[in-house]
Formats: structure tokens, sequence, C-alpha cells
């Protein structure tokens, strides 16, 4: 900020040239009058002018003044509290406080200091050394969440003022290995040799309708006897049952699409109908103990399966039995994969799973394409025989 005194010959008096930056790094040229005149008063002019001067401080930009990245978020999220549903908050929550804010905590940047660079090393970071456990890295599914919330708190940046490019906008997330692109697509032999192992197990039920319908683990927890039709032989997918820090019960579903009624096929119906007379026993054994709802699945008492439970118990029984390592999710791509197997078409996989956009759809279905291809190929290898002959016959 710089000031001055100028004369004006007409009036006869001082007035105060005050030149600053706002706070929206605008400058800023102002004349104000001081209120005295030229003859005997320039002292008091003088003072005048610093104290008009130190008023005018408070307009001025400051290095100080502009906000950290850390704020930033801090302000996104608190939003997006009221503005998106409680579980969708609740992951926002956990991938903020828990990683985002953390790494950028320590490099102490301000908004329009952050860079395509250091987006790209918190990426690679985490993908690294992400897990909060210690015990490796983030998969890439995993980070893509993270980027999704970094573009969303630089474009409204982008739109308060702060910046004038998004940082995040075209940084590519690390490169999938092999392992993790992958996933499982069990065949309907492997399916079986799962099935085996949760035999008498309290998900038996539970891990066998999944399989046959392709449920995402929210849709499986979520179904309802009022939801089977045992009448007309259809079940409707309309209620999801999500965990983040909390358990939600919702009465719908991710997306329209994913709301859907299927038949209910004969051998799941066998076996709804023995979980049936299983429950009315456990109400006998447990009488005012038993905690009676509309849930199909849930524990012998009658206490409903938390999502998180239902995921390490699935992967202990693997673990037992020797079994490949899968995510809960896999069994909704070996649902695919069989369908596949059987000759469904994508029209008919899309709304068995309850996509909403194809394009998913034709993800899993090239993969199970390829995985087929490749078992082919392989399975040829070694059928056909050449005899050996004497070069001296040929």
């Amino acid at each position: 900020m710089t000031g001055s005194l100028r004369i004006n010959k007409d009036t006869g008096k001082y007035y105060a040239r005050i030149t600053y930056t706002d706070k929206n790094k605008k400058k800023i040229d102002t004349t104000l009058a001081t209120g005295y005149e030229i003859k005997g008063n320039k002292k008091k002019a003088e003072l005048k002018l610093a104290e008009l001067m130190e008023q005018h401080r408070q307009f001025e930009y400051n290095e100080s003044d502009k906000p950290l990245f850390t704020d930033i978020v801090k302000q996104w999220l608190a939003r997006k509290e009221n503005a998106v549903e409680r579980s969708t908050y609740e992951g926002h929550l956990t991938y903020v406080n828990k990683h985002i804010i953390p790494y950028f905590e320590t490099l102490n940047l301000h908004v329009d200091e952050v860079t395509p660079k250091h987006i790209k090393d918190y990426y690679e970071h985490k993908y690294i050394n992400g897990r909060k456990d210690g015990k490796g890295g983030l998969t890439v599914t995993s980070i893509k969440k993270h980027s999704q919330i970094l573009k969303q708190v630089f474009a409204e940046a982008v739109t308060d003022g702060e910046i004038i490019i998004n940082p995040a906008r075209d940084v590519k997330l690390p490169a999938k290995d092999k392992k993790e692109a992958d996933g499982v697509f069990l065949t309907a032999e492997e399916a079986n040799i799962m099935l085996e192992a949760f035999a008498g197990h309290e998900l038996e039920a539970l891990v066998y309708t999944t399989l046959y319908y392709g449920l995402r683990r929210s849709e499986i927890l979520g179904l309802k006897w009022s939801a089977v039709d045992f009448d007309n032989g259809k079940i409707h997918i309309n209620h999801t049952v999500v965990k983040n820090l909390s358990v939600e019960y919702k009465n719908k579903t991710k997306t329209n699409s994913s709301k859907r009624t299927l038949d209910l096929l004969d051998d799941v119906k066998e076996k709804l109908l023995e979980l049936q007379e299983q429950q009315a026993e456990n109400q006998k054994i447990f009488k005012k103990e038993y905690h009676k709802s509309d849930y199909i699945f849930k524990q012998a008492d009658g206490g409903l399966f938390r999502p998180d439970c239902v995921t390490r118990s699935f992967q202990r029984v693997l673990k037992r039995h020797g079994l490949r390592n899968m995510r809960f999710h896999d069994l909704r791509h070996s649902t695919a994969s069989v369908m596949y197997e059987n000759g469904s078409d994508i029209k008919q996989i899309q709304y068995w799973l309850g996509h909403a956009d194809i394009k998913t759809t034709l993800q899993i279905y090239t993969h199970i394409s390829k995985l087929r291809e490749k078992a082919t190929a392989t399975n040829l290898n070694g059928i056909f025989k050449l005899k050996s002959k004497d070069p001296k016959q040929a």
C-alpha cells in the first residue's frame, strides 16, 4: 500500500491518494478528502493520510489471507454433510480425515500452491504405502474415490475464485497391476466347490442366494421376506443395507436400475423355505431374546448381520478351507461369468445384475471373454501329438 497527499487548487484543500491491491488481487486507486485546507495544515493532513491508510489495510491483499488447501477441504466436507446421503458423507469423512488431510497438512500448502505434481505424488504414495495398518498400499479402485473428492474440492475452489485451474483434473491414477485388475470370476464348478465350504455355516443361504442373483452385499443384506413373492415366483430387489462409519438401512437401491424384479428360481425358493423353518425353530429356542425383523438373512438369535462382519466371515471360511482369496463382491462377478457360460447375452446380464450403465456390464463381459479365450487356448495345448519321423524317410 502506498499513500500521498495531493493539493486541489480549486478547493484549496489536501486530499489523500491511496493505492493498494484488494483481497481479489485487484489494484485500487482511491482519492479521499482530509478536510484540511492547504495553509498551515500540512502535518495534520499527513496524520490524516496515515489514519486513512490504516483504515484501508483491512481491505488489502495479504499472503497470509490465502486459505490453506486443508482448510478448503474441511469447508467442502462441511458443506457435504447435509447435501448427500449419510452413508456417502461418512465415506467422504473417512477419505478426508484419514488420508487427504494428514498427507497435505505436512506440506502446509495454500490452495493456489497445489500443483498436478503434488496430486500425482499423493496418488503414488497411497498406492505404495497408503493403508493405515501399514500393510502396503491402497488399490487403484480405492484411490479413485480419493481422486473424485480432490477434483470436486478444486472445482469448487475454481468456482469460488480461489484458483484458476483445477490441478487434479488431468492427473492419471496409478496403473493397475495384474493381480488387482483381474479380480475373481468363478466357473460353475469352482463356485460349487466354494459352496461346499459354507455347508452348515450361518452364511450358507446368503452366499448361495448371492451367487444365483449376483447381488451386491448391500442388496443381499437388505433382502426382506416381504420382497419374496412365493405364490407368483418373484423376488423384488428394493432395499439395501450399507455401512461406512454406521450401518444404514435404506428403502431404496444404489440406482434406479438396481431396483428390479427377478424370477424366484426353484433352487433359491427351496433354500428360502428351509431357512424360514430354521428361523421359526430359532425363535422358539431364543424366545423373548429373539430379535424379530422382516430381514431374511440374520444370525441365529435374529440379530442382523453387519456388512463388514459378513465380509470378514466370508473370507475366514475361504482361508480355513484353503480356497483362493476373493472379495465378497467377486460373487457378483462370478454370477456374470456363469451366465456367460450358459449363453446369456449382455442385456440379460445387465438387467439381472442391475447395472445402470451398460459400460459396466461390457467391462465384465469383455474380461470374461478374455479369460475364456485364454482358457481355451490353454486347454488345446498338448492335445495334438506328432510322431517323430526319420529324416531320411521324409
